[in-house]
């Protein structure tokens, strides 16, 4: 297995790929993970190189990882995790270095010259509007003021409990990562968190997996789809932070049948009923 960072840039039906010496498909801009890279140092370098653009790290935002077949390599996988970035950049004035013989924006039905990965890219659902993705933020001090700005419903808070006590059962329980939602106007839309450790034990065996609980949107954002769109990512973010995990549990009441159908339709299963804080609920599953 080949690992690679890339960087996605699309504009309507068309993204934007390179290629490189003696190559004839083309392909994300990007390259390889060098040992002790985290993959945002590694994606700024392969910028720097491929294309003489030192875009900021802090600008570049995780969408997802696909494997496919490698290019050129033969009988080979390649994981490529994709980033998008924030930075405003005039693509037309860049000039590439020497390795690379062509920066072209592809339409997305010009498959023949598109290298496989690429393609593994396109067939699946992570050519969305990259503007509409969410960002998942570790919560940390200085983002106390965004948390107290989350209003959650009244409703919410006779089964879950809200962010700022999250926070406080985090300082005592390592094991408990407590996370934000924005959206891209930097709005705080909501929360959970991710509980591995003692907080997985009363659902799973699995030491590898990791718990998904007290899961909110603020009232305020409620009815845009930013609930099904947080399920929808997290699976890839797990991946890409956890990389240990191989399994997301969650809980859902039993009366809850909206929940249910919203947890199945992004491929969550039931594996069994339980109790949480005394209530009974349905346990879930879903494998990464």
């Amino acid at each position: 297995m080949i690992k690679c960072v890339c960087l996605v840039v699309q504009e309507e039906e068309r993204i934007l790929l390179v290629q490189a010496r003696h190559r004839q498909k083309y392909y994300f801009p990007g390259g390889k993970i060098d040992e002790g890279e985290t993959h945002k140092q590694a994606l700024h370098r392969e910028l720097q190189e491929e294309l003489q653009i030192n875009i900021p790290e802090t600008s570049l935002h995780y969408i997802t990882t696909v494997v496919g077949d490698a290019y050129p390599q033969k009988n080979t996988k390649t994981e490529l995790n994709c980033f998008y970035t924030t930075e405003k950049i005039d693509w037309s004035n860049v000039e590439p270095a020497q390795e690379i013989t062509d920066l072209k924006w592809i339409h997305k039905t010009d498959r023949e010259i598109i290298a496989p990965a690429v393609l593994t890219w396109l067939d699946n659902d992570f050519n969305c509007k990259l503007e509409d993705r969410l960002e998942f933020e570790p919560y940390d001090e200085s983002l106390f003021d965004d948390v107290l700005r989350i209003n959650i419903a009244a409703l919410d808070l006779q089964f879950t409990k809200t962010p700022q006590e999250n926070i406080e059962l985090a300082k005592a329980d390592l094991d408990r990562h407590p996370i934000l939602i924005y959206n891209q106007q930097q709005q705080c839309i909501g929360f959970f968190t991710l509980h591995e450790g003692q907080g997985i034990e009363p659902y799973t065996a699995n030491p590898n997996a990791i718990f998904f609980r007290s899961f909110s949107i603020g009232v305020d954002f409620r009815g845009q789809g930013y609930g099904k769109q947080v399920i929808q990512q997290l699976p890839q973010y797990v991946k890409q932070y956890f990389p240990n995990i191989n399994e997301i549990y969650l809980t859902v009441n039993n009366d809850n049948e909206k929940a249910q159908q919203l947890y199945k339709h992004c491929q969550y299963e039931y594996v069994g009923e339980g109790l949480l804080a005394d209530r009974p609920v349905y346990i879930m599953r879903y494998r990464i």
